[in-house]
This record gives C-alpha cells, structure tokens and sequence, in this order.
C-alpha cells in the first residue's frame, strides 16, 4: 500500500478513535452529576441515605438532623451583662463589703419635759426637735446566704457632730437581712430588715445606749460579678431613750468575692 493512503487511513482512525472518547465523556458527566444530588435528596426526607446502607451496619445520620441534635444537646450561652459576664450569676455564697455616704432628717419626741434634744438652748422647752442627720459614712458587710437573701451588718460613723448633743458623734450597729426582689439580672431591687444599736453619748441628759428598727429600699446595678452601685433609702426607728425617726438616702458602691 502507498504512503499517501496509510496516512489517510491513519488520520481517519484518529478522527474515530476520538469521537468515540468524546462521546463516552459525554455520558459519564450526568451520572457524576446526579449522585450528589441522590445524596441530598437522601439527606432531606432522611429514608435514601438509611436504605442505601448495607444490612448490619449503623445508618448515618442525615447532615440537617446532625446539626439539629447538637445544637440541642450544646448548652445555651448566658445572656451577657454590661462589660461582660453572666447574667444568671446572683450574690449567693460570695462575701461582700460595701460603703455609702449619706445624709438625712431626723425627728426626736422626748418622752418627758426639760430633756434637750438638740443643740439650741430653747430646745429644752420643745416638745419636737427636728434637724437635719449628721453626715454618716456606712460601711456594710454582708454574706450571699441564697439567691434571694444577704446576711448584712450596717456600721454607721458619723462624719460630724451630732446635732442634739454638744460634743459626740454618732455610732450605730445594725445586723439584719437584705431580700431580693428580682434575680437573674443586672438591675434589680432589695429591701432590708435589721435591729439597731445606736450608741451616742448624750452626757446625763439620756441613757447612751438606744435601740430600734430600721429598714433601707434600694436598687442596685451588678456591673460585673465582684462589683455593684447601688442608691437606697431607709428609715429608722428608736424608742428606748426617746422616740426618734431617722430618714436617710445615699449612693454607695459594693465589693464581692470569690
């Protein structure tokens, strides 16, 4: 045979050979293509992907399923504070101390005549002495015994001179319970109930020694774990030396740990 002729059969059997590759190509794509979406169809109605599973092995879990029983079984996250932190967490267990200056007005009703109860002369001839509360300092430490109730002891130290006496400042002691109306927040409000001792020296006029009931109402703003602001105003009662009432307000900070 001639050259001329075997290159054209040649050429020809190329020209073949390559339209039979092209057009087997051609064919394999969609069954490539199709099995992806055989496998989301399984994923959807979730029955493709067990059945296609051999006998006696564990049938994998649908990948929409999957994702839905995660984020069931993983825990919720806490709903944040301001600057960070829990919202759920409260004051039980932790100890705190707190400091609030403060001022207020005081009424005093002697309980006989010729008893001064304040720092004017004329005062012996008054039945009522009225006069503003000397400015205090509270210091105050309490200890989270529930979610809901504080152990406390309110330490009063007056800044200056008592007025219905001439040279002392006052002192007071008042252990007691602080309630919580909300829990769970950063903003929330709480009333106190506590004894008071109230030691001030009024010479020969009255006995030293004075006790009462006292009860504050506060809102307080936790903002982080270890510390709060809070603003309160309270209201004390006395009646051993004489019967006094004693209205106060202040702004304070607390401190706590662990």
């Amino acid at each position: 045979m001639q050259t001329p002729y075997r290159v054209v059969i040649l050429l020809s059997m190329i020209v073949v050979a390559g339209a039979v590759a092209q057009n087997v190509w051609a064919a394999e794509e969609p069954a490539a293509e199709a099995a992806p979406q055989t496998d989301a169809a399984g994923a959807d109605d979730g029955t493709a992907a067990s059945t296609s599973e051999p006998s006696g092995e564990t049938p994998r879990r649908p990948a929409k399923r999957r994702e839905a029983q995660a984020a069931k079984e993983s825990p919720s996250p806490s709903q944040p504070w301001a600057f960070g932190g829990p919202a759920e967490v409260n004051h039980f267990g932790q100890g705190g101390i707190s400091i609030m200056p403060g001022t207020g007005y005081r009424v005093i009703i002697p309980y006989k005549d010729g008893i001064s109860c304040g720092s004017l002369s004329d005062n012996r001839n008054r039945r009522v002495c009225t006069h503003l509360l000397p400015f205090f300092l509270d210091l105050q430490l309490s200890y989270g015994l529930h979610p809901r109730l504080d152990l406390i002891v309110d330490l009063r130290f007056a800044l200056q001179q008592d007025p219905a006496t001439f040279h002392s400042h006052q002192f007071v002691l008042a252990p007691g319970i602080r309630y919580w109306l909300d829990q769970g927040v950063a903003l929330k409000f709480y009333a106190t109930g506590q004894f008071v001792y109230d030691y001030t020296d009024y010479g020969h006029e009255v006995s030293n020694n004075d006790y009462g009931l006292r009860n504050a109402d506060g809102l307080m703003y936790d903002a982080i774990k270890n510390v709060g602001f809070f603003f309160q105003v309270g209201w004390t009662m006395g009646f051993s030396r004489w019967f006094r009432m004693e209205f106060d307000t202040g702004l304070g900070v607390q401190l706590r740990f662990p």
